[in-house]
């Protein structure tokens, strides 16, 4: 049942965040320090699993002031601090703080948690600079906002739609995926092979091509040079050109490898250019919440004003004469 059932099927602000997570304890542990305007601020806490280079399996357990490095290109998957039960009318979304994002660690959009979730959440990080990526536990890694749904929403008698809805008809969130532990979320995901970036290896292996045709146009031109004393200039000559024109494919490859990765890094400022607009976009939209609960708490007093006047003024009680001797 919801406690607040006053409170308007929308975003919610810190007031209500707060109120919900007192009374239906939605999630556990909770601050007040950690709230904003309309979302709230989440540490990193529990176990964090990678892969490293060679396909192993690494896992850690952080908590606030654990010291965490993301490899350069890599992918982690961390767990934060809270334990969310979430009620069947409230909806969650996450995203990194804007800080990361400016340094280069990226989520992705913010997906949607649906409501009835119990459970800790698994994080997938990606660390897309060049450069390893120390982050600082004691800042906060994410940040929540929650949603109140339609849930329990009866439509008006004589409404069309009246007789189509039924509070039994509603989609629960399944029992058996609550309170998993990261393990069956990352056998779920890839049957548990490694998941790791793809940057790395790809880089290799075109720096190890680059290598290998390299040596192989410095043996042409060797082989060319030594046929020009053996068997004359012409042998030598066509052995020479087909060097040349080895060492051209080289060079065209180097040049194609170097514009993919120029490439990979403009998509990646694209994407954080991105998640900055969705962040701002969702700022000004609490901020036109607030504007429009103002403007409709002075439209409220106006019509109390205008009822006021409008009320007719109270008749004076007429007096009793006077049992005196008259005039």
């Amino acid at each position: 049942m919801d406690p607040f059932p006053s409170v308007p099927r929308a975003l919610l602000s810190s007031f209500e965040i707060a109120d919900y997570a007192r009374v239906t304890g939605m999630m556990w542990p909770f601050t007040e320090k950690q709230l904003k305007s309309a979302s709230y601020e989440v540490f990193i806490g529990g176990e964090v699993i990678w892969w490293d280079g060679n396909g192993r399996r690494r896992t850690k357990v952080v908590k606030r002031g654990t010291p965490l490095v993301l490899e350069a290109n890599s992918i982690v998957f961390a767990q934060v601090e809270p334990i969310f039960r979430l009620p069947n009318y409230i909806a969650i979304r996450f995203n990194l703080r804007i800080t990361h994002v400016h340094r280069g660690l990226l989520l992705g959009t913010g997906p949607l948690v649906d409501p009835g979730f119990h459970g800790k959440l698994l994080i997938p990080l990606h660390n897309l600079t060049s450069d390893p990526y120390a982050i600082d536990t004691n800042e906060a890694l994410i940040w929540i906002e929650f949603t109140k749904t339609t849930f329990g929403y009866q439509p008006e008698i004589g409404d069309d739609l009246a007789a189509q809805r039924d509070v039994r008809k509603f989609k629960g969130f399944p029992p058996d995926k609550r309170y998993l532990d990261p393990d069956k979320y990352l056998r779920k995901a890839n049957a548990g092979n490694p998941i790791r970036s793809s940057i790395p290896d790809a880089i290799a292996k075109s720096a190890d091509s680059a290598r290998k045709a390299e040596k192989s146009a410095r043996d042409l031109r060797n082989i060319g040079l030594v046929a020009a004393v053996v068997a004359g200039v012409p042998i030598a000559f066509a052995l020479y050109q087909i060097g040349q024109q080895f060492a051209s494919m080289v060079q065209n490859s180097q040049s194609l490898i170097a514009s993919v990765s120029t490439d990979a890094k403009g998509m990646a400022e694209k994407l954080t250019t991105l998640s900055t607009d969705n962040r701002n976009l969702t700022e000004k939209m609490v901020e036109l919440k607030d504007a429009n609960e103002k403007l409709n708490a002075r439209l409220n007093e106006q019509d109390a004003q205008i009822q006021k006047l409008n009320s007719p003024p109270k008749k004076r009680p007429r007096r009793a004469p006077s049992k005196g001797k008259g005039r």
